[in-house]
């Protein structure tokens, strides 16, 4: 019989030592900052089982090992995301996804070896038609449909799995088009990754895409993260799909009783990430890239107008002209134009339906991109009234 080496065994029994002395502070961690809902169902055998789970695997991976304590307690022992229903995923997620793991060395190659190939291994894809945005895990392995909050939910419950720490981030509303959108963040390296369900590298090209037409002064454009703990700042992160439609603001509101996810909001670091990866696009061109768009309004009715716009300096030199879209056009474009970098400040210029001179300041601002939608009033001669 080959005896462990007495160094070795003196180690592993201190880190047994150790993970067991954590269980109470986990346990107490988690109950500490339980949603309310959760006060009448969730157990403390159960707590108890979450935390000796999410702690074995911390002894069992090296990556695991080295996320700080607050770290992991906070973004690995919960045993929820955001407000889906309470499925006991932990143990069937560990014996599918520690496997596809076992020969990786880093926490960072863990995280994409398992976004990669999670739909292949649990057989779940993204569908309109699936039931509700925030569906347990339970109900999504049996559908086999899942939104992008669901794809989220699994690939964080598939990362913690592991020992990986993972929350979920999300932002309220695109610029550009409509609809919100969650996606996944994996401690690794030291710093936030951003990740996608099925996707093989981080930094999913079309979400920094959007991203970067994003308008970090417009709260709908803020980007937050799930947390467990909470946060001192009070935030808390937008459940789209508890939200309710304020006809007067014509914006979304939240009522108190879905802000039961603590958030931290963290658009300035997602802001200089989108700015980055667009300047190292091979097709970038230093200067604001400015996304066009004019409507005619008429009460709710609103109609795309195809006018011919004009940038120009401060001085008047024409630097860059085309023709806005359509009501024919795909929502999702624009009309494209650039203010130089050599250009502090500059106008739009287009000729109104009503023939008047419409002038429009644009400047540089910390967006690699500006959506920039102007309205115009129907008049009765419109369309609107024919």
């Amino acid at each position: 019989m080959n005896l462990l080496p007495s160094a070795l065994l003196l180690g592993l029994t201190a880190a047994l030592c150790a993970a067991h002395d954590a269980i109470p502070d986990g346990v107490d961690f988690l109950r500490a900052y339980m949603p309310a809902q959760d006060r009448e169902t969730i157990t403390e055998e159960r707590l108890d089982r979450e935390v000796r789970l999410a702690l074995a695997v911390r002894a069992q991976f090296p990556w695991a090992g080295k996320v700080p304590w607050e770290l992991y307690e906070n973004d690995v022992l919960p045993y929820a995301v955001v407000n889906e229903p309470r499925d006991e995923w932990r143990e069937q997620f560990h014996n599918l996804f520690a496997p596809l793991v076992s020969a990786c060395k880093t926490g960072r190659e863990a995280a994409l070896t398992i976004a990669s190939s999670i739909q292949k291994t649990l057989n779940v894809r993204y569908s309109t038609e699936r039931r509700v945005p925030h569906q347990g895990v339970k109900e999504s392995l049996e559908s086999g449909k899942v939104s992008c909050t669901g794809q989220s939910i699994l690939l964080v419950c598939a990362l913690r799995s592991v020992g990986i720490p993972a929350r979920m981030a999300g932002v309220l509303t695109w610029n550009h088009v409509r609809g919100n959108h969650n996606w996944v963040e994996a401690w690794c390296d030291g710093e936030w990754q951003m990740l996608e369900y099925n996707e093989k590298d981080f930094n999913t090209p079309w979400v920094m895409s959007a991203i970067s037409m994003l308008d970090p002064r417009k709260p709908e454009n803020a980007i937050y993260a799930t947390s467990w703990k909470k946060e001192p700042s009070g935030e808390f992160f937008p459940l789209v799909w508890e939200a309710r439609y304020d006809e007067k603001r014509r914006a979304l509101t939240f009522p108190p009783e879905s802000r039961t996810v603590p958030a931290v909001r963290i658009t300035d670091r997602y802001m200089k990430l989108a700015s980055d990866w667009v300047a190292a696009q091979p097709e970038y061109v230093p200067g604001s890239k400015l996304m066009l768009d004019i409507r005619e309004e008429n009460g709710q009715k609103k109609r795309r107008l195809p006018l011919r716009v004009v940038l120009k300096s401060e001085e008047g030199k024409i630097l860059a002209e085309g023709t806005t879209p359509g009501p024919s056009d795909d929502m999702r474009k624009f009309l494209e134009i650039r203010l130089p970098d050599n250009v502090s400040r500059g106008f739009l210029e287009f000729m109104m339906p009503d023939g008047t001179v419409r002038h429009e300041p644009v400047a540089h601002t910390e967006a690699p991109v500006q959506i920039l939608n102007f309205s115009v009033n129907a008049d009765e001669d419109s369309p609107f009234f024919q």
